[in-house]
């Protein structure tokens, strides 16, 4: 886990292998780039077919758990990369010939999120060091403005099952990160599959990451509260939120809010004490949906986590002025990066933003048309996957909104 002192990572998981019924939980807090596990059995014992730790040859390891951060104060803008390389292996050849340590070079890429950020790889095939010949790939990444860029990343060549990745910071003065792949002489032997029918392909995929400050202002264009109410002190109703408190008119939250109705205009226990207390939201979407109700303008920081809480304050509440802002909101703010989140939390299976859910898809239609890399697509699930596919086939539409 790629933890550092600046954003500690504590991941409560459980690792198991179903097959031998072997099973074990873990809690550790990552602070900076290492791993933790479990000790399985001895040697003899893995390898003994009575243990079942391999199914048809095979073993097959499972995590499941979740991952807890600090959100960090500034937020943190961020888009996929992805990039399937073909290197002809002529090419490499010559570049051989004519020096060690040469490079041969990807195309270069454009950030469709960051336009004044692109990235490319480098692929070095002999490359003399301690009086070795090895190989190395290597990502850069450009920028025109950005001081640092964080980027997450991983190398992968199928036909030999590598994968390698890491965490870097790229600065100004960053010339590239990447690792050894393998020996000259293994990269060129037609037994380790390196190269297939005269081919080296390198799959990069991972994430860039820039901390930027945006804001924006969210405003309701209809008030439920009258302009002599704005300026009267007689809030006869309080809604309590772990230690802190709002005062606002009753009439404000009946008017917004059929739920908020149904429970003041009946002898309920918050109709009769004037008071609610809400526990599974934090104080600040709270005031900020009362605020809305008030007409006030709100200045945020980009959040996608607030909007979020934002919509499913005002879904539970059946708060609709809220729901159809944020809603319009979440539309405009759709990206590569963020796509396959706000599908999930649109989907029929879950809030059923319809609006919104639609908007995604046609979005994640245009991306694959336009082999645009979506961030964490291959969670959507194999089904929906093929389903987008097939989709970005046969339509013809222009959505110029997303």
């Amino acid at each position: 886990m790629n933890g550092s002192n600046e954003r500690k990572i504590s991941p409560e998981f459980t690792l198991s292998v179903e097959s031998a019924n072997f099973s074990k939980n873990f809690n550790y807090v990552y602070d900076h780039d290492h791993g933790h596990g479990a000790v399985l059995c001895k040697t003899g014992e893995f390898f003994d077919y009575k243990s079942k730790y391999f199914v048809n040859g095979e073993i097959t390891i499972k995590i499941k758990g979740i991952l807890k951060a600090k959100r960090p104060s500034t937020p943190i803008i961020s888009a996929p990369i992805s990039m399937e390389w073909k290197i002809k292996e002529y090419d490499l050849k010559v570049e051989m010939e004519e020096s060690d340590n040469g490079h041969v070079f990807s195309e270069t890429v454009v950030v469709s999120t960051f336009p004044e950020v692109s990235y490319y790889l480098s692929f070095i095939p002999k490359r003399i060091k301690d009086e070795k010949s090895m190989t190395k790939v290597s990502l850069h990444v450009e920028s025109e403005n950005e001081e640092k860029i964080e980027t997450v990343y991983d190398f992968c060549i199928d036909s030999v099952n590598y994968r390698d990745g890491c965490r870097e910071i790229f600065e100004p003065e960053t010339v590239g990160c990447g690792f050894v792949v393998c020996s000259t002489a293994d990269l060129f032997d037609p037994s380790k599959k390196f190269m297939v029918d005269g081919v080296l392909t390198i799959n990069l995929n991972g994430i860039l990451m820039v901390e930027r400050d945006q804001l924006f202002t969210l405003k309701v264009f209809k008030t439920f509260a009258l302009k002599s109410a704005l300026k009267r002190y007689d809030k006869n109703f309080m809604i309590v939120v772990g230690n802190k408190n709002i005062q606002v008119h009753k009439q404000v939250l009946i008017d917004a809010s059929h739920v908020w109705a149904e429970m003041l205009k009946f002898e309920m226990t918050e109709a009769i004490e004037n008071k609610t207390v809400i526990q599974d939201f934090p104080f600040k979407i709270v005031d900020i949906s009362i605020k809305l109700l008030y007409g006030r303008s709100i200045l945020l920081k980009n959040s996608l986590e607030d909007m979020l809480l934002l919509y499913k304050f005002g879904h539970k509440f059946r708060i609709k002025i809220i729901m159809d802002l944020i809603e319009e909101h979440l539309i405009k703010e759709i990206s590569s990066a963020n796509v396959v989140n706000l599908l999930k939390f649109s989907s029929p299976d879950a809030l059923n933003v319809i609006k919104l859910h639609q908007k995604c898809i046609n979005y994640f239609i245009k991306c694959l048309k336009q082999t645009t890399p979506i961030y964490a697509a291959e969670s959507l699930g194999e089904a929906f996957l093929a389903s987008m596919v097939l989709k970005s086939l046969h339509s013809n539409f222009n959505d110029t909104n997303v």
